[in-house]
């Protein structure tokens, strides 16, 4: 059956309004719903100024980052000045065409390594979902909801999703950054940092002293961490000076904002413990997923400490932080790891 997008128009409409957050005068967190069951956003953080307004991240789709934008325009009326684009996954910097077009000066900022990603392997990576994983699955999805009409809102929001990642123009960033990056914009002082690789080669953090408010992308994320194609013994060691940042707030990628470093210091536990056992367990001739089997159990107070222990926070636990991650403390045994987008590991 040939895939219809026909109610994208609508779908678009009647999206839901992103929530609004202020965690400190002036720094509100924009968070999107997901689309259907087939995507996610990332947060997007606006720093208001008397001179303008600084974005950290951008959302993954135009709509969103359109929605966004109205949001800022109803607090102020100065302009998007600045966008630092956290890292070169898609759902947080899919919807910077919406801010270039409006605001054409715009300088969009990004470390170096994360800019030459987005530019080809980032849309390498991203191009057998849109053009034959997600088709495939809403076809799938299609005949479904002939006999399931409650399907029928999922599928639209599905199509969706796929219509505004396929049209999307990518917008790249027009300023880089190594190690550091100081904006200084009317009365607001931001630090732009990279710590070395974390989740990405090229992870860009953004510190407000003043306020005490951290903006840090998926290096953690709330509650579970996204561990693919990271590097783990560098992402600890850039957690660790992370820590060491006087702060009250941390804006994670996806999720509520913290008030703590509980999640932080629970995450870094966990990297510990596998790091540890996983080189213990790659001595004893194990394979990745043997070592997950044996490891898992052990890590339990710490998932709980992290997940609550709702069973479905914990099979993203299992999966999304320990799968991932523990298969790349064995890659990175074997081997130095290269700055390449590395594939997701085989459920």
């Amino acid at each position: 059956m040939t895939l219809v997008l026909c109610s994208v128009s609508l779908t678009a409409q009647n999206r839901p309004a992103p929530s609004a957050l202020e965690v400190a005068p002036g720094v509100i967190v924009f968070t999107t719903p997901n689309y259907g069951d087939v995507g996610l956003d990332g947060n997007s953080i606006a720093v208001l100024s008397h001179d303008g307004v600084l974005l950290f991240d951008t959302n993954g789709t135009p709509t969103a980052s359109t929605t966004v934008l109205a949001e800022i325009r109803q607090r102020t009326d100065k302009q998007v000045r600045w966008i630092v684009n956290s890292h070169w996954h898609w759902d947080h910097w899919y919807g910077t065409e919406t801010y270039q077009r409006a605001f054409p000066d715009v300088r969009i900022v990004a470390h170096e390594k994360t800019r030459a990603l987005m530019i080809g392997p980032a849309l390498e990576f991203n191009r057998p979902g849109i053009e034959t994983q997600l088709p495939n699955y809403l076809n799938n999805l299609e005949q479904r909801a002939l006999t399931n009409p409650a399907l029928k809102a999922t599928l639209d929001e599905d199509r969706f999703f796929l219509d505004q990642k396929s049209h999307v123009h990518h917008t790249f960033p027009n300023l880089t950054f190594t190690d550091r990056l100081a904006i200084e914009l009317g009365d607001r002082h931001v630090e732009v940092l990279n710590y070395g690789r974390g989740v990405t080669p090229g992870d860009a953090i953004a510190y407000l002293p003043k306020e005490k408010v951290l903006l840090i992308g998926d290096l953690i994320v709330n509650p579970v961490t996204f561990a693919l194609s990271g590097y783990p013994t560098e992402w600890l060691r850039v957690l660790e000076r992370v820590d060491a940042l006087d702060v009250d707030t941390i804006v994670t990628g996806h999720g509520a904002p913290l008030h703590d470093k509980r999640l932080l210091h629970a995450t870094m536990e966990v990297f510990r413990a596998l790091l540890r056992e996983g080189k213990a367990a790659k001595e004893k001739g194990l394979t990745a997923d043997q070592a997950k089997d044996a490891i898992f159990p052990g890590l339990h107070d710490l998932m709980v400490s992290i997940t609550g222990d709702v069973p479905s926070v914990n099979a993203a636990f299992k999966q999304q932080l320990v799968d991932w991650y523990l298969h790349r403390v064995y890659e990175e045994i074997e081997g130095p790891l290269t700055d390449a987008i590395a594939v997701i590991p085989p459920e």
